[in-house]
């Protein structure tokens, strides 16, 4: 026969809560909310001084829970939260997946262990404030604190999580909404653009070498100056993208690397998948480089490989991403007179010298650009020639209007001259207002 259960105790089904008398008098209350996201049962509970005090805190539990004012889990690490939301971000190209990671790793390495629910605003300020003191380890800033840049995106990564965490009813305010981003102690280069002179001795250099063999994607080159694409978007252009009669691009790949390894993938964004008109200047370079890759498909016979890459390799294999700082490099070196020494012309054609040497002997060297430099300068010139900053946008594949403004807007000082109104139709007169020395 089994024993009756004490008059005092009562148990109920998960999500109404239970109730047990103790040995000494007082009471044990728990109420069972589900699982968390490690499949963890999610158990509230405490201790009343009598029954009635006991169902007063149960109930209080079920209607926070009902109203949203208790999260699902008590137990999950933000580190274990931010490995789930990781996983949530589909759609997303191979190397901002990788992005993502590390941005949110220099901030788990202080925070990871925190349990998601505790993590406050000052926790998330300390973090930042030690990541700007971090010395890097690798990449272009090796050797430097950390870019504000980066503690931008570290910022912006740990509040969408804990966004995200909001709305899954984990924790119910999102700690980073009190955190500002860090002021920048010096202004941090954004890039180098290139004016419309230095545009157009990029252009002409680029196609003398060119037609020398000695900058076979200077198209590739070209196209990223006149249109703003970046590096992985140009490699994966094919023919069958470029519509001569519409004058048209159609960005809709990827070809770019992950640990020094390429692939054809998807664009960095659903933004950056878009159609860009194609001015006359680049139309007719394009139609130059397909006249010249049309003798090399005859020439490699049965070795074409027929990807139908725009900047293809002699055999008609994509381009590795790799080789274009290398090209871009090579042109700026060229641009330079004081390289052009008499042994240096020897490795160009006969028939190419007088023309190569005229072209950067009539000019200045051009600055020591980067790739993504060729973007910047697509931007900047074409805001300066007052294209709006919507149409840039769209062009550049950005998701929103002040990302173009922030990252790539450069204003040279005689932009600020010559775009400085008066605000009077004529000067007004002074003579008479001012003290007679100074008349």
């Amino acid at each position: 026969m089994a024993k009756p259960k004490d008059k005092d105790t009562a148990k109920k089904g998960n999500g109404r809560g239970s109730v047990y008398s103790l040995p000494n008098g007082r009471y044990r209350w728990q109420v069972t909310l589900g699982y968390d996201l490690e499949g963890k049962v999610n158990r509230i509970s405490g201790i009343a001084d009598n029954k009635t005090l006991a169902d007063l805190a149960v109930a209080k539990v079920i209607t926070d829970h009902a109203r949203g004012l208790i999260g699902a889990s008590e137990d999950i690490t933000l580190e274990a939260y931010a490995d789930k939301w990781l996983k949530r971000q589909k759609g997303l190209a191979l190397n901002s997946q990788f992005a993502y990671q590390k941005e949110l790793g220099y901030a788990l390495e202080h925070l990871g262990k925190l349990k998601l629910k505790t993590v406050k605003a000052h926790h998330i300020k300390d973090c930042l404030t030690k990541l700007s003191e971090r010395t890097m380890k690798a990449g272009a800033g090796k050797g430097k604190p950390m870019s504000h840049r980066t503690l931008t995106k570290v910022r912006t990564r740990l509040k969408s999580v804990f966004r995200e965490a909001v709305v899954d009813g984990y924790i119910f305010v999102n700690p980073c909404e009190g955190v500002k981003p860090l002021r920048q102690s010096s202004p941090e280069s954004v890039g180098i653009a290139l004016d419309e002179m230095q545009m157009t001795r990029l252009h002409e250099l680029g196609l003398a070498l060119y037609d020398a063999g000695l900058s076979r994607i200077f198209p590739a080159i070209f196209t990223c100056a006149s249109l703003g694409l970046r590096r992985g978007e140009a490699f994966g252009l094919r023919w069958i993208d470029v519509d001569f009669e519409k004058n048209t691009i159609h960005i809709k790949q990827n070809y770019t690397t992950t640990k020094g390894k390429p692939y054809l993938g998807e664009l960095k964004t659903r933004h950056s998948k878009r159609d860009i008109p194609m001015p006359l200047t680049l139309k007719n370079v394009l139609l130059l480089h397909l006249e010249k890759q049309t003798l090399e498909q005859s020439k490699a016979m049965n070795a074409w490989q027929d990807t139908g890459a725009v900047f293809a390799t002699e055999t008609g294999a994509y381009t590795h991403p790799e080789t274009f700082h290398r090209s871009v490099t090579n042109l700026i070196q060229w641009s330079d007179p004081k390289t052009l020494t008499e042994t240096k012309l020897l490795g160009v054609p006969v028939e190419n010298r007088k023309k190569l040497e005229a072209i950067i002997s009539s000019g200045e060297g051009l600055p020591d650009i980067s790739p993504h430099d060729l973007r910047h300068t697509a931007a900047t010139l074409m805001l300066k020639r007052g294209t709006p900053v919507e149409v840039v946008s769209k062009i550049l594949g950005h998701a929103r209007v002040s990302i173009t403004l922030d990252i790539y807007r450069q204003v040279s000082e005689d932009e600020k001259r010559q775009r400085m109104p008066d605000l009077f139709d004529s000067p007004l007169p002074v003579r008479g207002l001012l003290p007679p020395s100074l008349n």
